[in-house]
């Protein structure tokens, strides 16, 4: 069984973990708030372009009625307020960064960052899954079988662990073979058409498709 989404969230600057907003097991939402990362510097660029903002604003301001003065100045002090703009929503996108949010809802299935830890850009901090959606993915369709099926397919499924029976449809074909044990195969995406209880990331299952 493995989530129809699935995620390794990872950071995008390197710093140490300020804080860890959630735990295993935790639900999320999409645009959660899952790790803080510690960046006073990227704070205080912040405040330093909204600083250079408000100088620019006020600059502006005092030329905006000068119109003794040549206009040249005045279309500066605007040229000048909008780079002080743009740099202050540079800055804050850069400290967004700090923080790592939920891509999608989801379930937090692995935590492997703890606070004052030190993380290189990219480094993964969790494993997100969408547990309420399991699907299956098949690993032994033969390359002398793979012909016969297509999406849409109905599939018999019986899950061991459990000990029921499930149907379920084929929702996608690898065009792509994979050796696994020698063998070369074609992993096929099959959809439930229920989630019973009990039904966990990672059991197994047998699945029969059928082709006619």
């Amino acid at each position: 069984m493995i989530p129809a989404s699935e995620s390794r969230v990872s950071t995008a600057i390197s710093a140490p973990v300020e804080e860890v907003l959630v735990k295993e097991g935790d639900e999320v939402i999409a645009g959660q708030p899952l790790v803080e990362m510690y960046s006073p510097d990227l704070e205080l660029a912040v405040t330093a372009a909204e600083l250079a903002l408000k100088a620019a604003e006020l600059d502006l301001v005092y030329w905006i009625p000068r119109l003794d003065r040549p206009p040249e100045r005045r279309q500066q002090a605007e040229a000048e307020t909008e780079q002080a703009r743009r740099g202050v929503k540079r800055a804050q996108a850069e400290f967004a960064q700090a923080t790592i949010l939920a891509p999608f809802n989801a379930t937090v299935v692995e935590v492997s960052v703890h606070p004052a830890e030190f993380v290189q850009a990219g480094q993964a901090v969790m494993v997100l899954g969408e547990l309420s959606h399991l699907q299956i993915q098949t690993t032994d369709l033969s390359e002398r079988d793979v012909p016969l099926v297509r999406e849409g397919q109905p599939a018999k499924v019986f899950v061991e662990a459990l000990g029921i029976h499930l149907g379920g449809k084929v929702i996608r074909v690898s065009p792509l073979a994979e050796t696994v044990g020698g063998d070369v195969v074609f992993p096929v995406l099959i959809e439930l058409d229920e989630q019973p209880s009990g039904l966990m990331w990672g059991m197994t299952a047998e699945v029969e498709i059928l082709t006619e």
